[in-house]
């Protein structure tokens, strides 16, 4: 089992299907709130779904196209980040992430996307990452700017998901 100490408190683990259940779980716990910001909890209902989601995200891995971690904290799983959108031509990536309510206020997600950057710069030689959120996302915005993302713009009615259209701040961080 791949474990990556991100501090004292804080590991990455690569999610194994037998994780299923427990994503599961903080996803039904956190289902309103992280329904409002992240489409894709609309389709994650059953353990089956997030075996699926695993079992795609380590295939993808490994075609180094994806990179993911579950985020443990004191040993529990309470969270998930990830690098999509990886452009191996351009030097280029995306971060996504999501924790549960319960942790959220802790610093833990700033320590996790710290530790994150250092392995897309220096493990997978990306330039430019970038973290797209929501524009009423402050939670998650909040984490780009403590963590020095330089806010390149509000991309107009960019995504289209709880029926409406939604504008997007795109943030970037560059490796010099």
């Amino acid at each position: 089992m791949f474990i990556h100490k991100v501090n004292e408190t804080t590991a990455f683990k690569i999610p194994e299907e037998r994780d299923a259940a427990t994503l599961l779980e903080i996803v039904e716990n956190n289902r309103t709130e992280f329904g409002q910001w992240l489409p894709w909890v609309k389709d994650m209902y059953s353990a089956d779904d997030e075996q699926a989601f695993i079992k795609n995200g380590r295939q993808r891995m490994a075609a180094g196209t994806f990179w993911f971690a579950a985020i443990m904290y004191r040993d529990n799983i309470v969270g998930l980040l990830d690098l999509h959108q990886i452009s191996q031509e351009h030097h280029r990536c995306q971060i996504g992430y999501w924790l549960a309510g319960s942790c959220q206020g802790k610093g833990i997600m700033t320590a996790a996307v710290r530790e994150l950057e250092t392995i897309a710069f220096n493990e997978l030689n990306m330039n430019r990452i970038e973290i797209m959120a929501d524009k009423n996302n402050q939670k998650s915005r909040s984490v780009a700017e403590r963590r020095g993302f330089h806010l390149d713009g509000i991309l107009k009615q960019y995504a289209f998901y709880n029926g409406q259209f939604r504008d997007m701040a795109l943030y970037s961080k560059l490796k010099q």
